[in-house]
């Protein structure tokens, strides 16, 4: 098995010269060697996969607009749907989620409660796998504007918070997103609340940066819900 990521963004420069790109954060979430896995750059115009020699898949996140509709975009929706459709073990993540939210009947668009950004407490709702071995509720790492608004009808909403009701999505058995960045530490969230301090504290109020920076501590969770999508759905254990 050898999943792809689908690669809809990439992390700042800055960033990815001291710690790389999302990809290689994805495997060093799972503890595989990057090369278990087949990166394909979807917004930088690379040529995408027949989707049904897909394995499994992995949509990363972005600083784009699922509402832009850019043509790289909606060609990787198409794509990801074709997947999804044909029952293969899909991940979306933060903009991955809201992608497979918009194109199979859902609703995207700025979050009207605001920017999520730095750490926030998830609770479940359900049982689901793609959650086994977490608590109820649990931390993660949040960077976004956008949301989805309403779910696919063919969607279950399986984990939410005050911010964004639909943090996490299932849609039949072995496609899973979720609005957060698992492979996000703190370090990584860190760069990204400072880089964006303007921005934050124009919406929030001047030092609501520093109090986002100070409130950083480790979160695992991400390492226990990417080594359940593949060593679970990818696997075919579920």
């Amino acid at each position: 098995m050898k999943p792809v990521i689908l690669m809809t963004g990439h992390t700042m420069p800055e960033l990815a010269a001291r710690r790389g790109d999302f990809d290689l954060w994805y495997a060093q979430l799972a503890g595989w060697s990057p090369d278990r896995f087949h990166v394909v750059d979807a917004v930088g115009g690379e040529p995408l996969p027949n989707p049904h020699n897909v394995d499994a898949l992995i949509v990363s996140g972005s600083a784009h607009s699922v509402a832009d509709y850019a043509d790289w975009s909606v060609a990787s929706g198409q794509f990801m749907t074709e997947v999804v459709n044909a029952g293969i073990p899909t991940l979306g993540i933060c903009y991955g989620h809201q992608l497979i939210g918009d194109c199979l009947g859902g609703r995207v668009g700025v979050n009207p409660a605001g920017r999520e950004i730095g750490i926030s407490v998830i609770t479940q709702r359900g049982d689901d796998p793609i959650f086994d071995g977490l608590p109820t509720n649990f931390p993660v790492i949040q960077t976004h504007v956008d949301a989805v608004l309403d779910a696919p009808g063919a969607a279950e909403i399986i984990a939410s918070n005050d911010n964004t009701e639909i943090q996490a999505m299932a849609i039949g058995k072995r496609t899973r997103t979720v609005q957060w960045h698992p492979e996000f530490d703190i370090d990584i969230i860190g760069h990204y609340i400072t880089v964006r301090a303007e921005a934050i504290e124009s919406e929030f109020g001047p030092g609501h940066a520093s109090k986002l920076l100070k409130a950083l501590q480790p979160v695992e969770t991400g390492r226990v819900i990417m080594r359940n999508f593949l060593n679970n759905f990818a696997a075919g254990k579920v």
